[in-house]
């Protein structure tokens, strides 16, 4: 396990956050299908740049790379305030300052608190 300021640990979670700030724009300013779409393509991106990194794999069983029930109770709160806001008058424009301020908080808390595991290729560098 690496700390997450490693310029690798950055680049896995940069994409993350930013995607996720537009899962969250998308959900609050638009109806189904496309907001579910949008959640389905974060959820396949996530897995698929968990592959990448290698941060799924046999040798980190029982530890996920994330950063404890922390990162989850962060997004059920933008998540929340998303669902709160679709349908109003102010989605069109709170929609996209939220989805900015979650990819902002996203990333600094997973760069804080986020756990990285170190693949071969890196921990012989």
């Amino acid at each position: 396990m690496s700390t997450t300021t490693s310029p690798t640990a950055r680049s896995y979670w940069l994409p993350l956050s930013a995607l996720f700030g537009v899962t969250i724009s998308v959900v609050a300013m638009t109806d189904p299908p496309w907001s579910v779409i949008m959640v389905a393509a974060f959820l396949l991106f996530a897995v698929m740049q968990s592959i990448h990194y290698r941060q799924i794999s046999r040798e980190i069983q029982g530890s996920f790379a994330s950063a404890s029930p922390g990162v989850g109770i962060l997004g059920a709160v933008f998540g929340g305030a998303a669902v709160l806001i679709h349908g109003t008058p102010i989605a069109l424009w709170a929609g996209p300052v939220l989805g900015l301020i979650t990819f902002a908080g996203t990333y600094g808390y997973l760069l804080r608190f986020g756990r990285f595991h170190k693949g071969h290729a890196e921990t012989t560098a």
